[in-house]
């Protein structure tokens, strides 16, 4: 029989972490596996999109009288709720409970890696799923915490060689620590790919999309300055923003106050970004961080030119500027990249090359076949 699998992170909502949950989640359950997503915001995206065999559950952090009384809140938790003081059994006590898993995984940072620190169910392998670039973590509390936290779960899988080396300078090498790069649905994006898109976008001679979580590190600010720059220089260019986020507002007011409404779009809340990516002369990753970034590997699976600033996972994706541009981690850099694949067809057409060239590297079998390794063995 095989495997009990639970999931942990801390909802469905659009991002490449989470597109990249569902695809695990739903490629082990048509392999056998009974598999469980455990989350703790309500934001569902991405609900729809597992198959039927994935169970999920929804399970709202803890109420206590310091989150329903604002005096005793202020009196006795100095604002600080239960979801900061409570210790990693605590965290596993409540939100997993009793049931029992074979193999129970943190797929996000944050509370997810603190509840399966604290598991208790001694004949269950834990894994840390590490997504992100743990250098940048801003705090010495927040590196102690890190620290304390992944050195419980004995095995841990980064999403890029970056990833691991960053986990190791920070963390420490805590045994098990290996390379899976994201499985992506390389079939179901080709196809998906193909369906009219939900919403038009203005389009001008030169075309650019950014699919990313509406959140400042993704860049969006300082790639609307670098593309209002330019189109006051009368380059004849537009974007189009996908995703969604709390951040929206603030995009949508930044456009407007640049007067860009007519060349630069916003798309909310679609869960299959594909049409927007093909249909695009560029996909833009303008993020400051990133340890892996779906959007680029998703655009050269379609084909689509990569333009990225200079940042641990996209630098591998694009194996250091061989299968597309990589600019300085700036606005300048982004303005600087823009206007030369702008200015020189010849180059953005040698990237689109490159691109399909890039298709191999994300064998979903392969990828896999590596999941099903770390689970089993």
């Amino acid at each position: 029989m095989k495997k009990r699998i639970l999931f942990v992170l801390q909802s469905l909502r659009m991002g490449g972490a989470e597109r990249v949950q569902v695809t695990i989640a739903n490629k082990l359950a048509s392999e056998g596996y009974d598999v469980t997503i455990l989350t703790w915001k309500p934001m569902d995206t991405f609900r729809n999109n597992l198959d039927p065999r994935v169970r999920w559950i929804y399970k709202a952090p803890d109420e206590h009288l310091g989150n329903r009384i604002p005096y005793i809140r202020h009196k006795l938790y100095d604002g600080v709720m239960w979801e900061e003081r409570a210790t990693p059994k605590q965290f596993y006590r409540y939100y997993v409970g009793r049931e029992k898993y074979d193999v129970e995984i943190a797929f996000f940072h944050g509370i997810a890696v603190d509840i399966i620190a604290g598991s208790t169910n001694k004949k269950a392998k834990q894994i840390a799923w590490v997504h992100n670039n743990l250098e940048r973590l801003e705090t010495e509390e927040e590196v102690r915490k890190a620290k304390e936290m992944y050195r419980r779960i004995r095995h841990i899988v980064c999403v890029s060689k970056g990833s691991r080396e960053s986990f190791i300078n920070t963390i420490g090498d805590t045994g098990d620590v290996r390379v899976i790069y994201n499985m992506l649905p390389e079939k179901e994006i080709l196809e998906k790919a193909n369906e009219e898109p939900e919403v038009t976008v203005n389009k001008a001679a030169f075309h650019l999309v950014l699919v990313a979580r509406f959140h400042a590190p993704k860049g969006y600010k300082r790639l609307i300055e670098a593309v209002v720059r330019l189109r006051q220089e009368g380059k004849d260019l537009s974007l189009a923003l996908v995703g969604e986020g709390t951040e929206e507002g603030l995009i949508r007011d930044l456009i407007r106050e640049n007067g860009a409404e007519e060349y630069i779009s916003v798309v909310n809340g679609k869960n299959n970004p594909y049409p927007y990516i093909k249909e695009s002369d560029l996909l833009v990753c303008a993020s400051y961080k990133e340890g892996y970034n779906l959007a680029v590997a998703e655009a050269m699976i379609l084909g689509v030119p990569v333009l990225s600033t200079d940042c641990i996972g996209p630098r591998e994706l694009l194996d250091g500027g061989k299968y597309g541009m990589l600019t300085e981690n700036s606005g300048e850099g982004l303005y600087n990249g823009l206007k030369q694949l702008y200015d020189s067809p010849e180059l953005l057409e040698e990237y689109r090359k490159k691109a399909l060239e890039r298709r191999d590297f994300f064998d979903e079998d392969k990828i896999f076949a590596q999941i099903a390794e770390v689970l089993e063995g």
